[in-house]
């Protein structure tokens, strides 16, 4: 996983993702955008809700922090990645069934599709890895299976990624992309692996910039939290990647306007309360700040795909095609991001066991805002930098 903030390399790139969607798979594709209304309007449903009031209040802070990542919270109990278990493709093959019913027939079938195809095999041998991207069916996140299917990555495998902090990282080789899990990660639910297979699936090529890593993170994030909404036993399962991808979600959560809307690079207080280091936002993690402690930015533009289509126009519910990893997507997530509503959000604070605050409290103020090298502390990223290497398949 990354370690969030890491400045990229200009041979690297980083990697997260995720969104899942209660409906079948012909329900998950984009619906037309209309251009009125943003997220303020979309995702906040009646401005006089208690949940809206409660959102309006400042981040909620843990309470629990066996739920988080140790790399924001040090002093929460060490992580330890899931146990060594047998994993058959029968209980992988029934654990689908029962995953995707949800989204409706053509999801499961499409997904042990997926799991039996003997050419997706060939590129992901492992079964479960081949069950994470199974999981993708039928979500924002399902264009990833096609960059598997048509080839754009030569191999899906567990072993050490070139960066030993990371869940996962791409290496560029001359064949093509390849995608390394880290062996530490073999055991862990397949759904949490796939939330992160989402993020891999949309780095398909060497070019990079914090927009990327941004952007990617986003969408797995909210794709995380709508597979909880569905799937909560997975918050609280309270293995280290269960634990990255819950701090990530809490620091989502809490980056909100003062309406209590929903943001990605700017709220009203530290989105990390109590956290070895604050953070102003959750942008902020990946475009540094400003002299004045705020988010910064990233002018740079690299080529987006397909696949980040697909997904950015279903966590936005708009049409959005030829979109590239740049300022106005960000600021497009930053305004309308349409993943949740109020409610469901309070809902998930309440899953990672945050503290709610009373409608009616006070702001509290912003803690004195991080130096650029405490960037990297965070950790609530799921993967790595990719990295060129001249190995041969």
């Amino acid at each position: 996983m990354t370690v969030l903030g890491t400045r990229r390399c200009p041979a690297v790139l980083t990697l997260v993702a995720a969104t899942l969607l209660s409906s079948p798979l012909a329900a998950a594709t984009p619906v037309t955008a209309h251009h009125g209304p943003t997220s303020a309007h979309l995702d906040v449903g009646d401005p006089g809700s208690e949940a809206l009031r409660l959102l309006a209040q400042p981040p909620f802070p843990p309470t629990d922090l066996s739920l988080l990542n140790t790399q924001a919270y040090p002093q929460g109990p060490p992580m330890r990645p899931a146990p060594p278990r047998e994993i058959t493709a029968e209980e992988l093959v029934k654990r689908l069934k029962a995953a995707l019913k949800p989204r409706g027939h053509r999801a499961v079938e499409e997904a042990l599709a997926v799991f039996r195809s003997s050419r997706i095999t060939t590129v992901v041998p492992d079964p479960n890895l081949r069950a994470a991207l199974a999981s993708l069916a039928g979500s924002p996140a399902q264009a990833g299976i096609q960059a598997i299917r048509s080839g754009v990555f030569q191999r899906v495998y567990f072993g050490t990624p070139p960066n030993p902090a990371a869940t996962a990282q791409v290496l560029i080789g001359p064949n093509g992309p390849e995608i390394v899990y880290h062996q530490r990660f073999r055991y862990e639910d397949f759904r949490l692996l796939g939330v992160v297979f989402s993020h891999e699936a949309l780095h398909q090529d060497p070019q990079a910039n914090d927009n990327e890593e941004l952007i990617s993170t986003a969408l797995h994030t909210a794709y995380y939290g709508q597979l909880l909404l569905k799937q909560p036993r997975l918050a609280t399962s309270r293995t280290e990647l269960s634990r990255r991808l819950n701090t990530g979600l809490m620091a989502l959560l809490n980056t909100r306007d003062a309406r209590g809307r929903q943001r990605l690079t700017q709220s009203t207080a530290n989105v990390l309360p109590g956290a070895a280091s604050p953070l102003p936002s959750f942008a902020a993690a990946f475009l540094g700040l400003t002299p004045d402690g705020s988010t910064g930015a990233d002018p740079t533009t690299v080529p987006g795909n397909t696949n980040l289509d697909f997904y950015l126009s279903a966590i936005t519910r708009t049409r959005q095609t030829g979109v590239a990893f740049d300022a106005t997507a960000v600021e497009l997530l930053d305004r309308r991001q349409a993943w949740a509503n109020p409610s469901e959000r309070i809902h998930l604070a309440r899953l990672l066991k945050l503290r709610i605050h009373h409608a009616g409290k006070p702001h509290a103020p912003t803690q004195t805002p991080p130096q650029p090298s405490q960037l990297r502390e965070w950790g609530f990223g799921t993967a790595a930098h990719p990295v060129r290497t001249n190995r041969s398949r």
